[in-house]
């Protein structure tokens, strides 16, 4: 998914803007040049559209500048802010822990 955001912010010199699903909307093919930055696997996301993680807990995406986002999985727990959390931090290119 990070490289698809980049991807998209290389194209549109912005990132996708909106919560997860909106955001999963514009990485498939729902933007201005209808280029899909994003193939979805069956079953990877909700009913509403969210893109899931291994444990079927919505992504959560934060765009924290015009050039860094993250990207948080709630862990095999499913709940946000502890230690199993897995972060990915695209300032760093890499996972950190929150």
């Amino acid at each position: 998914m990070a490289d698809a955001i980049a991807s998209y912010a290389a194209v549109f010199q912005s990132y996708p803007t909106g919560e997860n699903a909106a955001v999963i909307k514009a990485l498939t093919g729902e933007n201005p040049q209808h280029v899909k930055f994003l193939n979805l696997e069956t079953n990877s996301t909700s009913r509403d559209g969210q893109l899931v993680d291994l444990w079927n807990t919505p992504y959560k995406i934060s765009f924290n500048s015009t050039n860094s986002f993250t990207i948080v999985s709630a862990g095999e727990n499913r709940l946000f802010g502890d230690a199993d959390d897995v972060v990915f931090d695209s300032s760093s290119n890499s996972p950190v822990k929150p």
